[in-house]
């Protein structure tokens, strides 16, 4: 093993290297437990315990609950949040398809990376009295979310996409298809005879649902008419 290599970070286990970022450990650990528990059920002898270090250590890098939440905000939410939005406010692509598409991998990838994201989101942030809601309104970017309406109302004035679209609603659909079934999964498959919700399915799902429906009802006309194959009989 090289010396310059960084060793790969334990979870749920005592720091035991010299260069193991405890300020990490301890941000994960939270982050996990308040996507799980919900922020306000979640104490700081849960964090320490479940992270195998003392309630002090934790108020030492983290004086109040408060200081931690503004760190799980900046490091951890809006960086995110970044990533995924600029999609929207990207100048160089005027496709509205291909910038759904991109929308939807990106959301796919923050969420793959960091499975806590979907309930902390739809509990902490969404819902009414999250303990998350002020901190993130500031760091939405909604300039962003209005050029990804006027985009996709452009391509309805040029006959592209469906013209029954709300434009704006547009977006909130794809946070809900992407972010509320990953929310869900343990309850759902903790139901008998449904099946786990695999990522690869759900991504593949949501992509077709969302470019299926934004097709103006022409486009799916002719579609339609030039697959299928003629059955009449000549005359």
């Amino acid at each position: 093993m090289s010396p310059n290599r960084q060793p790969a970070k334990p979870r749920g286990r005592r720091p035991a290297v010299e260069n193991f970022d405890v300020r990490e450990h301890l941000l994960d650990t939270a982050t996990r437990l308040f996507s799980e528990r919900g922020i306000a059920a979640t104490t700081v002898a849960q964090i320490a315990s479940a992270a195998e270090v003392t309630s002090a250590l934790v108020h030492y890098y983290f004086t109040n609950r408060e200081t931690l939440l503004d760190a799980i905000v900046e490091e951890r939410l809006a960086p995110s949040v970044g990533f995924v939005w600029s999609a929207a406010g990207d100048d160089s692509n005027d496709d509205p398809f291909v910038m759904v598409g991109e929308f939807v991998t990106r959301l796919f990838d923050v969420t793959g990376r960091m499975p806590w994201l979907p309930p902390l989101w739809l509990r902490e942030v969404i819902n009414e009295g999250g303990m998350l809601r002020d901190r993130m309104i500031t760091r939405i970017p909604f300039e962003n979310i209005k050029r990804f309406g006027a985009r996709i109302k452009k391509a309805q004035r040029a006959g592209a996409v469906n013209p029954e679209l709300d434009p704006v609603l547009m977006f909130n659909s794809i946070i809900a298809l992407v972010m509320l079934p990953q929310a869900a999964a343990k309850v759902w498959q903790s139901i008998r005879g449904f099946p786990a919700i695999e990522r690869e399915s759900l991504q593949q799902h949501v992509t077709s649902l969302l470019l299926g429906g934004m097709r103006a009802p022409a486009a799916h006309t002719a579609r339609k008419t030039a697959r299928r194959p003629s059955t009449r009989s000549s005359t």
